[in-house]
């Protein structure tokens, strides 16, 4: 008897229960209830799309389900498309990712601590600020018709760095936005239209779109949301006209044909998807996680390469592709979600086992022990603000004879656990290290938490409530030059108000320290003249002088 066609049976009965068993888990993992956000998710393997599924509504209004026509806001993972247009202008021989930003942006500063290169803005090491937390401050809002030069116009007006290019990591908005002007002054044409000739068209990428015009109609455009105690509101933000770090919307079905380039070198040459695909180095030769547009990620113990996507406008995006097993994954969503690569991994786990890990040497720091006197000098109240849309601020203290790290308002977070020379683990479970120093009277502390970003730098500092009187002081008009905008601050029922735009909103201030107050967005600095009076502030490096 031949037993051939039973088994060939039983192989495919067994496939399909497989395949249904995956079905059914994808679903558990993807549920929704009727009528909310919803999600589209695909899983690539080999050259074919192996599971494409759709959940929720792409527009809570009118109840459109989510298809696979329907297309989503994929926030950075544009920076991808970004990059490539640069590395295809490179080998168009209109430009040299070598050649300094400043050759094609002329109102770039020429900064002090030294010039970037195209490369360093490919490969997120320029030093250049992130412009997001810059717009409040400049009076724009998110739901403005924010233009093009009206962001470049701050990037340009910055004129310090963070740290010297190729000295850290650090990941902005602001280099791909610098990027996309480069792109168009070396192609002599629009970012959309040098996308949509040398990208989108070419990989038959037919339902993306770089979005520009707040007035254009979008086929299959999916709504952003974001959720509060239960409730759905509408987020998507129409008036972003800048592009570069953002701004394209497109579909699975689209991002699979990405996904084949990256493969197979559909447009471009090998070489170009090789340089795109290799890890930086900074400029002390450490190795980082992060190429050019490409962000690199090992899970049970696999490479894998890709880019995320999260804009609070509504939409979270995460495309992942591990070349060993020649499987990659896209998923994309119109809800806000800061959790969402628990559930995007829990995606991957159904289709990739655990894989045997090679055993190697990792060096770790060996603890030691401090009396109670030793621990005592690092005691104080300690904050950092730089450019960021907060703060931090800690008190380190001594109790039950260990060095703990508390809120201001005394709450624990962790202790240091000491490791020699004025250094300690931030927890026993974290590998970050925190390094205290003395200069004169004054201490500080460094926070590095090893991913190759510059460490954060903690001074100690004096928490202080200012009477009303002593707010008074601080009353008065103020005017940023650079940017010709000014600031009027004002008591009001014994709170001190920071007014926008002539006043058409305020908020509140509230005290951290002598001469230093803060808003939601960043501390300020007040400075004094030498009789004692307020003669300016400072908000994230910007100075406002008392008029």
């Amino acid at each position: 008897m031949n037993k051939t066609p039973f088994i060939i049976l039983f192989l495919l009965l067994s496939n399909i229960l497989v395949s249904q068993n995956l079905d059914a888990e994808i679903d558990k993992l993807y549920q929704v209830k009727n009528n909310e956000p919803g999600f589209s998710v695909a899983v690539f393997k080999g050259d074919k799309i192996i599971v494409e599924k759709q959940y929720g509504s792409s527009n809570l209004d009118y109840d459109i389900p989510v298809t696979n026509k329907t297309v989503f806001d994929i926030g950075s993972i544009a920076k991808q498309f970004t990059a490539t247009a640069i590395l295809l202008l490179e080998h168009q021989e209109k430009l040299s990712i070598k050649d300094l930003a400043n050759k094609y942006i002329e109102n770039l500063p020429r900064y002090k601590k030294g010039n970037p290169t195209i490369e360093h803005l490919l490969n997120q090491t320029s030093g250049i600020k992130e412009v997001d937390p810059y717009l409040e401050v400049c009076d724009i809002n998110w739901r403005d018709y924010i233009k093009p030069a009206m962001v470049t116009n701050i990037i340009t007006n910055i004129d310090e760095l963070n740290f010297s290019p190729g000295e850290y990591f650090y990941y902005t908005n602001a280099n791909y936005i610098l990027l996309a002007s480069i792109i168009e002054k070396a192609s002599g044409m629009s970012y959309e239209d040098y996308l949509q000739k040398n990208i989108f068209k070419p990989l038959k990428m037919n339902n993306t779109i770089v979005n520009t015009d707040v007035y254009r109609t979008i086929k299959n455009r999916a709504i952003g949301y974001m959720e509060d105690e239960g409730q759905f509101y509408k987020t998507h933000k129409y008036g972003l006209f800048y592009v570069g770090d953002g701004q394209i919307l497109t579909n699975p079905e689209d991002m699979f044909q990405w996904h084949l380039n990256i493969k197979n070198s559909t447009i471009g040459t090998l070489e170009i998807w090789k340089k795109m695909n290799t890890k930086a180095k900074l400029n002390d030769g450490t190795i980082i996680n992060f190429g050019l547009g490409v962000e690199f990620e090992m899970y049970k113990g696999y490479k894998a390469m890709g880019f995320d996507g999260m804009i609070k406008s509504g939409f979270v995006s995460k495309y992942l592709y591990f070349p060993e097993l020649d499987l990659a994954f896209f998923t994309t969503q119109n809800t806000y979600d800061s959790d969402f690569e628990d559930r995007f991994f829990k995606l991957i786990d159904l289709y990739i086992p655990k894989k045997q890990p090679k055993e190697e040497n990792t060096a770790s720091n060996k603890t030691i022990n401090l009396t109670n006197k030793e621990l005592e000098q690092y005691e104080g109240s300690y904050i950092y603000y730089y450019n960021d849309d907060d703060r931090k601020a800690n008190t380190i203290k001594v109790k039950n004879k260990k060095l703990q790290v508390l809120t201001l308002d005394g709450d624990k977070i962790t202790e240091l656990i000491p490791i020699g020379n004025h250094r300690f683990l931030f927890g026993e479970n974290d590998k970050s290290i925190v390094e205290f120093s003395f200069i004169g009277n004054q201490k500080q502390f460094t926070y590095d938490d090893l991913d190759n970003e510059k460490p954060m730098l903690f001074k100690t500092f004096t928490p202080y409530e200012h009477l009303e009187k002593e707010l008074k002081e601080y009353e008065g008009q103020y005017f940023n030059e650079d940017f010709q905008i000014s600031k009027k601050l004002q008591l009001e029922n014994g709170k001190l108000y920071y007014h926008y735009k002539n006043g058409a909103w305020k908020k509140e201030m509230s005290s951290l320290s002598k001469d230093l107050l803060e808003i939601s967005i960043s501390p300020i600095e007040f400075i004094r003249t030498d009789k004692n009076e307020i003669k300016e502030f400072k908000i994230m490096g910007l100075s406002f002088k008392k008029i």
